[in-house]
């Protein structure tokens, strides 16, 4: 019998390769790779004991995986000559302020966002970077 953990908890093995892990997922192939429309509300926080005690925690975790690639939106890309990170950086930062979520927290999901594309392996990275695989997989 299979251990249901290692499912819920995401330890099922996959490739490391993205090119064999995604290879026949509809957003990441083909000329016109699916892209759907998504709204916070649509990503609500897990109910758990260890959400709700570490809910601030949590949700800088949550927001730098959900806003990390905020900058490649058509409207961004269009409207800047900065890469797709420094510019969802930017957006995303103002939308957490603008909502009035905290600086510290703000400027914590920003800096995770500018460098989530950073290859080098030396040097240290804030623990929020550890969640966003590109930063990582390098």
């Amino acid at each position: 019998m299979a251990d249901p953990n290692v499912a819920f908890y995401g330890f099922t093995p996959v490739p490391r390769d993205p090119d064999v892990l995604f290879d026949s997922h509809p957003t990441a192939n083909g000329d016109h790779p699916k892209q759907d429309d998504y709204t916070v509300t649509d990503f609500p926080l897990p109910d758990s004991k260890i959400v709700r005690e570490v809910r601030d925690f949590v949700q800088t975790y949550y927001l730098a995986c959900l806003l990390h690639d905020i900058g490649t939106a058509e409207r961004f890309l269009a409207a800047t000559k900065l890469s797709f990170e420094f510019k969802g950086a930017i957006v995303a930062r103002d939308l957490i302020l603008n909502v009035g979520g905290v600086e510290d927290q703000a400027d914590s999901v920003c800096d995770a966002i500018i460098r989530h594309q950073d290859i080098f392996v030396k040097g240290c990275i804030p623990t929020s970077l550890t969640l966003l695989p590109d930063v990582i997989d390098f």
